[in-house]
């Protein structure tokens, strides 16, 4: 996995970090029509070695929110504490809210449509409009999220065994 942009965002949605990263290894697909991502956004990136020292710093010993965020953090090598990573992926309140099967992971596009009534990614994809997607979707479900994505706190997982 390659991070070739990268946006990361308070809970207020200001942006802490924000920029084209030049991955180690040479680019052999920029997948243009869906990052948006073009050879001569990568020329004055930052290089990742940097982008790493500079994105963990924000990171490290906080709350985590995103959408299918452990591609970015295999590419960031980067392995947080489960306990602060609140993947919208992967929460079933928000399926339940967009009336989506709960076995089914949805798009970030699909469920910020279904929830939030907005249509994001419709050109190619802004790690900005993402980030901010996420954490409206993570608010949307905050007072839910943790009995809801953890299925060992739901008293129905256990009933097989009474």
């Amino acid at each position: 996995a390659v991070v070739s942009t990268q946006s990361t965002g308070d809970y207020a949605g200001e942006i802490l970090f924000d920029g084209y990263v030049r991955p180690i290894q040479p680019v052999t697909d920029y997948r243009t029509r869906w990052s948006g991502i073009k050879p001569k956004h990568l020329t004055s990136a930052t290089p990742m070695v940097e982008a790493r020292k500079l994105i963990l710093r924000h990171l490290k010993g906080k709350y985590l929110v995103g959408h299918d965020l452990q591609n970015d953090f295999q590419a960031l090598n980067f392995k947080p504490h489960p306990a602060l990573v609140k993947d919208t992926s992967k929460c079933i309140a928000l399926r339940h809210l967009a009336g989506l099967d709960v076995k089914r992971k949805p798009s970030l596009r699909l469920l910020t449509r279904l929830i939030r009534g907005k249509d994001i990614q419709s050109a190619s994809h802004c790690s900005i409009e993402d980030a901010r997607a996420a954490m409206a979707l993570f608010k949307a479900a905050e007072d839910n999220w943790e009995d809801q994505t953890n299925p060992f706190l739901d008293d129905s997982y256990w009933a097989h065994l009474t």
